[in-house]
């Protein structure tokens, strides 16, 4: 995403709002001109005196294509202590309705560096909003882009909420990764891209050949790549089920919240921050939506009702919702890695908190007190049976947990929140994989005195998919017949994956589709691969007769030789041939026999260390014993 520097003006449109008193949890606050402006919901994060302020702002244009709605927010005791939602308006006018959600996104101005920056955001097109999940308070915009080519520019892959997952298709993905089965990683990934649609990222690629990287990379490369695909799928999951639960849980049944959870049990054993999280999320919203069983309160009890109500009343008793939300989240800090035991502390704290009374019923005389004036007509304080008492407690935990809504609430957006940060994480590990550079140079092995034999020419790497540039893919290499492709991970899946290089003596053979030679390339097994031109050596004919001087060690005598040198075949890297070296004046030879001659001139001789010139036209071999010790010397030439 492309950030630029901004200057803010600030326009005349403020308004500050007062919270004075907060009787309730929530509180959402909007401009009241003009008719449709920004809001902010900050759930049970806010203190009492607590002063919100609105200022719409109006941004240095960063593009003549992109229209920015800015509104800053402040709070007066500084930051909140959780997820807050924001809503900013957007005028479509001049959108196609079809491409609406595509044009639009929200934005954070970072007031350190003057820069635009992502943050977590879904659009609503009907209502015309923008809506922003963050934990801190800011100038937070939405950017509209008139231009459709601009908007790869300011829209992040990490935001294409087109990783709008249905909850079917979140619970598809997540059944197949807690089943474990064969083929349980094929089976997540591939739901995970044909859920969010980015499968047109990996274009006539597989699932299978994509995690196993056409098999152009070592495993130590393919596995990270798979495993980051197959996390980032599961997060995407689980971050649409906390979506779902703080979105629809408490007032829509689109979500269900009760299947979510099944699901999610499913995988808990896994042990994946991830799904502890969307777990926990959608927990709260389960026990926000508890039932709770009664029955009419008998009038023979209904003193002790007042005494009981009284108790809870009283400052000392009485809890607030933030006390709850302090409460309920150590629970859930607590116990991360088991989050169906704070949940079940969360109910348990509920369940215990309403009976309390029972407890210190009899000498709780203040309560006997408080009590007096609503009871004083009435002659009797009896104390009720067990089920009596049972469902006096449950007429009041039914309204405790009407009461506390919110505050599961607040909990469901803070881990929707962290799901949402656990996704950015293994998307962007993802996006590290696929945009890492790989490299192959190509150079020509150097032989003295000769010109590079490819130099000037074209290579290709092949064979390419379709749609896919050629000329992206292929190389001239310069005088030395060197040359080096540099290509990111991901541009080499898209063209599927080649590594056969394919060399073209012209250009004209280039389009002509000549091919001069062809290698295939090993896997890669890091970043860097280099692939060596082996020039063919002109092979030298060393047969002929070879007249020279045998030069004894011991006695320093000089014996006239005469080598008679026949080919017999070629073989790879050299030659055999027929060597027979004689003494010139007794006949006596003292080599005699078929041996390997290499490119080098070196000759493959028991008993003689026997090398040819470079050109051929001569030799020189030292004469060993058994022991391996130089007795004598051979010079000798044609």
């Amino acid at each position: 995403m492309m950030k630029r520097l901004i200057s803010l003006l600030l326009v005349v449109i403020t308004v500050v709002l007062v919270i004075s008193s907060l009787s309730a949890c929530s509180s959402k606050s909007n401009l009241s001109e003009p008719s449709k402006d920004a809001s902010v919901d900050f759930g049970c994060l806010l203190e009492e005196g607590d002063k919100i302020a609105i200022e719409k702002v109006k941004p240095a244009p960063v593009d003549s294509d992109v229209e920015i709605y800015a509104y800053d927010f402040k709070l007066s005791s500084g930051q909140p202590g959780g997820a807050i939602e924001l809503t900013l308006p957007y005028d479509d006018k001049g959108l196609e309705e079809d491409e609406e959600i595509l044009s639009i996104c929200g934005k954070y101005l970072n007031k350190q560096t003057g820069e635009w920056e992502d943050v977590f955001y879904t659009v609503d097109t009907e209502a015309n909003e923008v809506r922003i999940i963050t934990d801190h308070l800011s100038t937070y915009s939405v950017f509209k882009i008139i231009n459709p080519t601009k908007r790869s520019a300011y829209i992040s892959d990490v935001n294409v909420y087109a990783a709008y997952m249905t909850t079917v298709q979140a619970e598809a993905v997540l059944k197949a990764y807690a089943a474990q089965g064969a083929s349980w990683q094929e089976d997540v990934v591939g739901s995970f891209l044909g859920a969010t649609g980015t499968l047109e990222y990996f274009t006539a690629t597989s699932v299978p050949t994509l995690l196993t990287l056409g098999g152009a990379y070592d495993d130590l490369i393919s596995s990270p790549l798979g495993n980051s695909l197959t996390m980032l799928g599961v997060t995407t999951s689980c971050a649409q089920f906390a979506f779902d639960a703080y979105n629809n849980g408490l007032d829509s049944k689109a979500a269900s919240i009760s299947g979510m959870k099944s699901v999610l049990n499913l995988a808990l054993n896994l042990a994946t921050e991830p799904i502890q999280l969307a777990y926990v999320g959608v927990g709260v919203i389960d026990i926000a939506l508890t039932e709770v069983s009664t029955f009419a309160i008998d009038n023979k009890y209904q003193s002790t009702k007042n005494m009981y109500d009284a108790y809870y009343s009283r400052p000392e008793n009485k809890r607030k919702v933030r006390d709850w939300l302090k409460l309920f989240e150590k629970m859930y800090k607590e116990n991360k890695s088991d989050p169906q035991a704070a949940l079940d502390m969360m109910t348990a704290e509920v369940d215990r908190y309403t009976r309390e009374y029972w407890e210190v019923a009899g000498s709780d005389w203040e309560s006997w007190i408080d009590a007096y004036d609503k009871n004083g007509k009435l002659s009797k304080y009896p104390w009720p049976s067990e089920e009596d008492r049972v469902n006096i407690s449950n007429t009041y935990k039914a309204e405790l947990y009407e009461y506390l809504q919110a505050v599961f609430h607040t909990m469901s957006r803070n881990m929707y929140l962290d799901s949402l940060t656990e996704r950015e994480k293994e998307f962007n590990e993802l996006a590290a994989l696929l945009n890492r550079k790989y490299t192959i140079t190509i150079k020509e092995q150097e032989v003295s005195g000769k010109s590079p034999q490819w130099a000037g020419c074209y290579v290709k790497l092949a064979p390419l998919s379709d749609n896919t540039d050629a000329s992206a893919w292929t190389i001239k290499l310069d005088d030395k017949a060197n040359g080096k492709f540099a290509f990111t991970l991901l541009a080499h899946q898209t063209a599927g994956f080649p590594m056969k290089l394919e060399f073209y003596k012209t250009a004209d053979d280039l389009d002509k589709g000549k091919v001069a030679a062809t290698a295939k390339l090993k896997p890669f097994t890091k970043t860097e691969k280099t692939f060596t031109i082996k020039t063919e050596v002109e092979k030298i004919n060393y047969s002929g007769t070879y007249t020279g001087v045998l030069s004894v060690t011991e006695t320093g005598a000089d014996i006239d030789v005469t080598t008679i040198i026949t080919y017999e075949k070629d073989f790879g890297d050299g030659a055999y041939y027929n060597i027979v070296c004689t003494n010139d004046e007794t006949e006596s030879k003292y080599i005699n026999g078929s041996y390997f001659v290499r490119d080098t001139g070196k000759a493959n001789i028991a008993g003689a260390d026997f090398t040819f010139s470079q050109d051929g036209q001569s030799f020189s071999a030292t004469m060993l014993d058994f022991n391996n010790k130089a007795w004598g010397s051979i010079s000798a030439h044609k």
